[in-house]
């Protein structure tokens, strides 16, 4: 790869992370609407997409991210890439973290050390192997996962796919953005926006989960309702 196709890559990302936003955005909306009209068999077939489209936006913003402009160099960006495909994508995002804090300027501050592991932390916590749930979902098995080699039933992958609820997916999401956000800084703009806005993007992290740890499925949909008969009892006026 030279830096001519390092640019196409992040531009054809970008591109493909503003729509997958899109679809999230329109497909999040068909959930609340079936959730206030207590359809549960479209929440379900809904909820499956998102997945999907959360797995793509997974796979497709780190791909935007190490692709970054005047970021990683072309042969750190293979060593992620590397260590992706042979350990998996924890791994990558960690190696990510790794060589994106070099490009800070005082690394022998405890700065440096102290953000790296503390993302290595967040990655741990935080960022899992979409792709295993995707291939599942699309090679059709919706309800019941196979194993591999598809001579019996995958039952850890068959729970996970049972149990994933909107708001899973939404804890998910909201910490990928926060923790891609501050991987981003750290690449394309290290002693500025990094410095700038990192204790920013990690409170908010934190905080949200914090607020998202005890929401259920029940509470989003009485927030829905009562939303609903707000705005109906404000039209009516």
């Amino acid at each position: 790869m030279d830096e001519q196709q390092r640019l196409s890559i992040f531009s054809a990302q970008t591109q493909n992370v503003r729509q997958l936003k899109r679809a999230w955005t329109h497909v999040n909306r068909e959930i609340n609407s079936n959730l206030v009209q207590n359809n549960m068999s479209a929440v379900a077939v809904h909820t499956k997409v998102l997945a999907v489209i959360y797995c793509a936006l997974a796979e497709t913003i780190f791909s935007k991210m190490i692709h970054t402009p005047h970021g990683l160099s072309l042969d750190e960006i293979e060593q992620v890439k590397g260590i992706t495909r042979s350990t998996g994508v924890k791994s990558g995002w960690t190696k990510c973290a790794q060589l994106a804090i070099r490009r800070l300027d005082g690394t022998s501050s405890n700065h440096a050390p102290n953000v790296l592991r503390k993302l290595e932390s967040l990655i741990d916590e935080y960022i899992y192997d979409p792709s295993l749930i995707r291939n599942k979902l699309a090679h059709g098995q919706w309800s019941v996962a196979l194993n591999r080699e598809n001579t019996d039933i995958n039952q850890e992958f068959t729970r996970q796919i049972k149990d994933c609820t909107v708001i899973d997916l939404y804890r998910r999401e909201s910490s990928l953005s926060r923790l891609a956000a501050i991987l981003e800084d750290m690449i394309e703009s290290p002693n500025k926006a990094h410095r700038r806005d990192y204790w920013t993007h990690l409170t908010d992290l934190e905080k949200g989960e914090r607020e998202r740890s005890g929401w259920t499925l029940e509470d989003k949909i009485g927030q829905l309702k009562k939303k609903k008969s707000y705005t109906s009892q404000a039209t009516r006026r």
